[in-house]
């Protein structure tokens, strides 16, 4: 086993991470790193397999491994046993990225990883999924109710199926109502990682568009999530934003 991803005590106790794999895309150093965080690695030849695995018990970590992770990360968020478990997808090509977020994975990877990196991220993601206790249970703007200790969203009543990158994405705008927070603050509280400005911009992108046609935000005329150009965005407490507001100009459709 690779002595570089080894963890002490932030190894997290034994749980299953499904993988479903491609040979050509999943290799056996990144399995081993898996297993050096406690994992009891489960591969799934096929999605159907990790369908059957997710009924059976709901894994602690999906991993997509594939030519095309985009297909599989679509087909699992519509499955009912894993709408909620944290996906990695381990990418082929660094062009799969944004498709890969675009379908609901949580984070992502290249194949030619290091190791120690992955196993990094994983725990970061992981970290996300678990956040620690909130100062206040629920934050409720308008018909939103965002609950902290079950994790669940509703909109006007209705629940709202969000990805643990999402609910997390959601989570530091609630934590902010009313103030913009800039894209690289906003993923970097999120992932935990520091990204570039014009990678924050790109990625942030992916994850409120999602966000917002989940809330039904998009062609809404008193929207949750705003965009304010050049600055980032911001949950909007109010039903309707004054005309003399200074943000208006700047408030992109």
């Amino acid at each position: 086993m690779n002595q570089s991803v080894t963890t002490t005590a932030e190894s997290v106790a034994t749980k299953s991470a499904s993988v479903l794999g491609d040979p050509n895309v999943w290799s056996g150093q990144l399995n081993d790193a898996l297993e050096s965080l406690g994992f009891s690695v489960e591969p799934c030849p096929e999605l159907t397999d990790l369908f059957e695995s997710a009924k059976a018990s709901g894994p602690g970590l999906v991993i997509i491994a594939q030519e095309e992770p985009d297909v599989a990360v679509r087909a699992s968020r519509a499955t009912r046993e894993l709408q909620k478990a944290p996906i990695m997808v381990v990418m082929p090509r660094e062009s799969d990225l944004i498709t890969s977020l675009d379908a609901g994975a949580d984070d992502a990877v290249i194949s030619r990883v290091d190791p120690a990196i992955f196993a990094a991220r994983v725990r970061a993601l992981l970290r996300r999924v678990q956040p620690g206790h909130p100062t206040a249970n629920r934050t409720i703007v308008r018909d939103l109710v965002i609950d902290f200790e079950t994790y669940e969203v509703t909109v006007a009543g209705e629940p709202v199926q969000l990805t643990p990158t999402e609910f997390r994405l959601l989570a530091v705008l609630a934590q902010q109502t009313g103030r913009v927070v800039d894209p690289r603050a906003l993923l970097s509280a999120v992932h935990q990682h520091d990204y570039s400005e014009r990678d924050a911009q790109n990625l942030v992108k992916v994850h409120i568009a999602n966000l917002r046609r989940k809330l039904k935000d998009s062609n809404d005329a008193s929207p949750y999530i705003v965009c304010v150009r050049g600055f980032g965005y911001m949950l909007e407490r109010r039903g309707r934003i004054r005309e003399n507001d200074p943000l208006l100009p700047l408030i992109e459709d």
